[in-house]
């Protein structure tokens, strides 16, 4: 059974100034929480509060009651940190993995079939014997990632886990991850940059702007419903643009009509819009007038990029027509992949 984790008027000081604060923060035991955020916003400086690898400035820090400030050894003994950088030894990949273990003083043979399991959950028990130096960057991960699991935690704390990884290899990392984690209770905290990453792994999503929560909820709820215009950017709208409510709800850019209405009041708003979310229509129909600037293949679709009123990316569907430089369309926003946020 994974651990609680809560964190009450948490503030870590760096260099003179506030790195984190965090007022109140509850995970429930077994949740898979993902930090969000980018460069900068103290994501790993969370993950070693709660590692106790140092004591937060000032407030409280629990892991089943049990305070990171004075836990010690039976801290230590519920929580599995993987920080970036595999940071193996010069060793094979399996005593690695096994030398946690001794240090537990679990017998050698219990040790080596831990391991061994351990390894093989991540796909990599094929390469037990190898030296450390002799793996690629993504198997020394997963090899760091099972010499954590080996010592069956009851907190998994990841510190971008998939960092250096090409896109393929990061969409295979992460569906070998949730099969590893599979039938294990654990509370995982995982911290990202990247949103499809965190939206994937998480039952809740934290977004972390300058060391403070600016939006927890479901992976579904951020993408439906961003606070503001700086979540949506960060969980992937393409298009932020500039618009009007008018008198009846009808959303508008300038005068032209972009296919949403609102209940918001009347006044400035803006829109935004996935690239999926942007129809692209003929010239005689209604909606924003503005004109092919550019077309990319993309996969399973082609990017294009339009220009007059405002200037959007669309992703359209191959087969979905002729579409070329200098042709003049009209765009509209679909209200299932699009949202009204406050004007910043």
């Amino acid at each position: 059974m994974g651990a609680e984790l809560s964190l009450r008027a948490v503030r870590h000081r760096r260099g003179g100034r506030d790195v984190l604060s965090i007022d109140r923060l509850d995970v429930t035991a077994g949740e898979r929480l993902a930090v969000l955020g980018p460069n900068g916003a103290g994501k790993t400086t969370l993950l070693r509060l709660l590692a106790a690898v140092e004591p937060p400035t000032a407030g409280r820090i629990t892991v089943d009651a049990l305070d990171t400030a004075s836990g010690g050894v039976d801290l230590l003994r519920r929580t599995a940190y993987v920080t970036q950088r595999a940071g193996l030894l010069s060793t094979s990949a399996l005593r690695n993995v096994e030398l946690p273990l001794q240090w537990r003083k679990v017998p050698r043979r219990q040790r080596r079939q831990l391991a061994m399991d351990a390894l093989d959950r991540l796909r990599v028990a094929h390469l037990a014997d190898r030296p450390a130096r002799a793996l690629s960057g993504g198997e020394q991960q997963r090899v760091s990632l099972a010499r954590a699991l080996a010592l069956d935690p009851e907190v998994l704390l990841l510190d971008e886990p998939a960092a250096g990884l090409d896109a393929q290899s990061r969409t295979v990392f992460f569906a070998d991850l949730d099969r590893a984690l599979g039938d294990r209770a654990i509370t995982v905290v995982q911290v990202s940059h990247r949103a499809d990453e965190a939206l994937h792994f998480a039952d809740r999503v934290i977004v972390l702007l300058d060391g403070r929560i600016h939006q927890l909820g479901t992976p579904d709820e951020l993408n439906r419903r961003p606070v503001d215009t700086d979540v949506a950017a960060l969980v992937g709208y393409e298009n932020l643009i500039d618009a009007e409510v008018g008198p009846d709800g009808t959303v508008l850019v300038g005068e032209a009509p972009t296919g949403l209405t609102t209940d918001h009041p009347p006044g400035p708003v803006t829109v935004a819009a996935f690239a999926s979310g942007v129809r692209l229509l003929p010239a005689d129909w209604p909606g924003l007038p503005v004109q092919v600037t550019r077309v990319s293949p993309g996969p399973g679709h082609r990017t294009v990029a339009v220009a007059g009123v405002v200037s959007l990316l669309a992703h359209v569907p191959l087969g979905a027509g002729t579409l070329r430089a200098g042709l003049a369309v009209r765009a509209t926003f679909d209200p299932a992949l699009s949202t009204i946020l406050p004007r910043p």
